[in-house]
């Protein structure tokens, strides 16, 4: 798969007012490195700056943004998110990434 640079590069990929972004990894290849999802194992920062980076002017033209992370991409989905996050906040500023509670909705009261 291309990298996202070179995604926009070509042409707009946003044909709507959001996107997603889905970070899947290589499931067999991390299944032999581990089978328990409970910490980051493959060391993707990289990746997701150049995805901060990219997502950081989709955000500027104020196109709502959901990520996702699959455990198979670096070995947890919850750290790779987190990640993702610090890697946001350092770019776009530290209020940039703050889950808005008020408009998120809810699954349990």
């Amino acid at each position: 798969m291309p990298r996202p640079a070179l995604w926009f590069e070509k042409f707009d990929p946003i044909t709507a007012d959001f996107t997603y972004v889905r970070w899947l990894g290589d499931r067999k290849g991390i299944e032999q490195q581990t089978k328990v999802w409970d910490k980051i194992i493959v060391d993707r920062r990289a990746d997701l700056s150049e995805w901060a980076e990219i997502l950081g002017k989709v955000h500027k033209r104020k196109i709502q943004i959901l990520a996702f992370a699959n455990n198979h991409y670096a070995g947890y989905g919850p750290g790779t998110v987190e990640q993702f996050r610090e890697l946001w906040r350092r770019q776009l500023g530290p209020e940039t990434g703050k889950r808005n509670r008020a408009a998120q909705g809810q699954l349990f009261k």
